[in-house]
C-alpha cells in the first residue's frame, strides 16, 4: 500500500465534508504525545497563533483570525500564563465513505487516489477559551476553534488527516504582538529571543506546537511543488504538515519519501 501511495499522481477524490479535532488520538508519538498535544496546542493557539499581519476575517467585539500554517518550537508552551477550558461536541465517528464523511464534517475533503479503501473517521470540533494571567491583561479572554477533522487511515500505518484552518479570536484591538512577547518572556525566554519570535510570527503567522528540546526528532522546512510544508521525522515515523487557503493537511507514514509524495499529491486549494 505504501508503495502505491508513494507513487501517486496528483489526483483526488473530492467530496463534501467537514472535520473536527481530537488531536492526541490520531497522531501520537511513542515517548510523549508531542505531535498534537491538546494542552500545548491550547496554550499556543491563544498566545501566538494570530499576530498583527494575520488575515482578519471579521471584526465586532472580537477580532477573528484564520491560521493555516503550523510551526514547531522547542519550548514548553504549557507553561504560558493561560488557564484553558476545552469544550468538544463529543463525537468521533467511523463513516463508510467519503460522501458521508463530508456530510458529517461540513467541508470538502480531498484524498489521494488509491486502489485501497481507507478507514474514515470524522472527529468533532474543539473549542478553547483561555484566560490570560499577566498583570497588564489579567482576566482577558482568548478563543480558538479547531476542526472538525477527517482522518483517512490506510494499511501499513499511512494516515491522511485534514481540517479547515484554525480560527482564533481576541477582544477587538487586543495587542497580540506585545502580549506574545511578554508571554514568552514570562516563561524564561530571553528578551531577544522573545522579541525575535514575535517578529517571526508577525511576518509568518502560524499555529505553534511544541516538541521538547530533548526529543530526538528531525524538523525540516521543505518546498513542495505546491508550496511549503513542514517535515517532522522520528526513527520510524515521518509526518508532513502542509497548509493551504482552505485546509491543513497532515500526512503520516513510516517513510519520509512516502509522506512527502502523498502531501505533494494533495490539492493546493
Amino acid at each position: 500500500m505504501t508503495d502505491r501511495l508513494g507513487t501517486l499522481e496528483p489526483q483526488w477524490s473530492p467530496d463534501v465534508a467537514r472535520a473536527r479535532a481530537s488531536l492526541d488520538s490520531r497522531l501520537t508519538a511513542r515517548s510523549r504525545p508531542w505531535t498534537w498535544p491538546i494542552a500545548a496546542t491550547a496554550a499556543v493557539c491563544a498566545a501566538v497563533l494570530a499576530i498583527p499581519g494575520t488575515r482578519a476575517v471579521a471584526q465586532e467585539l472580537w477580532d477573528r483570525f484564520v491560521l493555516n500554517r503550523v510551526d514547531i518550537v522547542r519550548i514548553d508552551l504549557s507553561r504560558l500564563p493561560l488557564s484553558t477550558h476545552i469544550t468538544t461536541n463529543g463525537f468521533e465517528e467511523s463513516v463508510p465513505n467519503i460522501e458521508e464523511a463530508g456530510r458529517k464534517a461540513g467541508f470538502r475533503p480531498y484524498l489521494p487516489a488509491s486502489t485501497e479503501r481507507p478507514a474514515l473517521t470524522v472527529l468533532g470540533r474543539i473549542e478553547m477559551e483561555q484566560t490570560i494571567h499577566l498583570p497588564e491583561w489579567e482576566g482577558a479572554k482568548l478563543r480558538t476553534e479547531i476542526g472538525p477533522m477527517i482522518s483517512a487511515k490506510y494499511p501499513d500505518g499511512v494516515e491522511v488527516l485534514q481540517f479547515q484552518p484554525v480560527v482564533f479570536s481576541a477582544p477587538s484591538g487586543f495587542p497580540l504582538d506585545r502580549f506574545t512577547e511578554e508571554a514568552f518572556r514570562s516563561i524564561g525566554v530571553s528578551a531577544w529571543e522573545a522579541h525575535a519570535l514575535g517578529q517571526r510570527f508577525a511576518a509568518h503567522p502560524s499555529w505553534l506546537v511544541d516538541i521538547p528540546p530533548d526529543q530526538v526528532v528531525n524538523i525540516e522546512d521543505v518546498n513542495l511543488r505546491k508550496g511549503p510544508a513542514l517535515l517532522i521525522e522520528e526513527p520510524e515515523t515521518a509526518m508532513v504538515v502542509r497548509g493551504t487557503d482552505e485546509r491543513i493537511y497532515l500526512v503520516r507514514s513510516g517513510s519520509r519519501d512516502v509522506s512527502l509524495r502523498i502531501a505533494e499529491a494533495l490539492p493546493p486549494g
